[in-house]
């Protein structure tokens, strides 16, 4: 039976919880868990160990599984049974394409200039990081590299982008943090974008998004 003792069981707040609730709690532990490593690629888990590992009712974890199976995190293997997925060359090289393609729409549609709200965000989260990637931590990095990319999601008002982008963007950043390592030097990774947006240069800051993919993934800039 594989090892389950690096899954953090929800906290005992988590029963008051009502069924969404409880399913949204559940769906992020196993997100987390999935993105860090903890729930290994190719490794099986059945439902039931999971469910006691983690304190909650199997049906709200199936719901919360067949989310993951949706977002292409996990695979059924069996009827009780998910398998974790790999992540090869392949899939992060189309995942990073097609989130090149929906950031670059948000950052088009959005209104301009960015809001000093905005702008605050995404200093906030470029700073974010910076400290993750000065101490190598590559989850914390992704987490603020998705909060940075979800200013412009936010910003553009487009629920169907959004929907979109939360159902890819953990595929990605599950395969930064096992396949991609961090820059040498990663303190003003965001500069040029951050100063595109403070003065109001869409085109610009366009660029930007377009250079980081080519770079993250071998996106061709448009």
């Amino acid at each position: 039976m594989p090892d389950l003792s690096h899954l953090s069981p929800l906290p005992p707040k988590a029963a008051t919880d009502d069924r969404h609730a409880l399913r949204e709690r559940i769906h992020g532990a196993l997100s987390e868990a999935l993105v860090n490593g903890t729930l290994a690629p190719g490794q099986e888990y059945e439902e039931a160990s999971l469910a006691t590992r983690l304190g909650a009712p199997l049906a709200p974890l199936r719901e919360a599984l067949l989310q993951l199976a949706s977002q292409r995190l996990v695979e059924y293997a069996g009827p009780d049974t998910v398998r974790v997925a790999t992540a090869d060359a392949a899939t992060r090289r189309h995942a990073a394409a097609v989130l090149h393609g929906l950031y670059r729409t948000a950052l088009l549609t959005a209104p301009w200039p960015l809001t000093e709200d905005g702008l605050d965000a995404l200093r906030n989260s470029a700073a974010a990081y910076a400290r993750a990637a000065a101490h190598r931590n590559a989850v914390e990095a992704g987490a603020a590299e998705r909060a940075l990319w979800s200013v412009f999601v936010h910003a553009c008002r487009n629920r169907f982008l959004y929907d979109a982008v939360s159902r890819l963007a953990p595929v990605w950043q599950r395969a930064q943090h096992l396949d991609i390592p961090l820059p040498a030097e990663s303190g003003n990774a965001w500069d040029d974008l951050l100063a595109a947006c403070a003065a109001g240069d869409r085109q610009r800051a366009l660029q930007c998004v377009d250079d980081h993919w080519a770079r993250a993934g071998g996106v061709t800039s448009a």
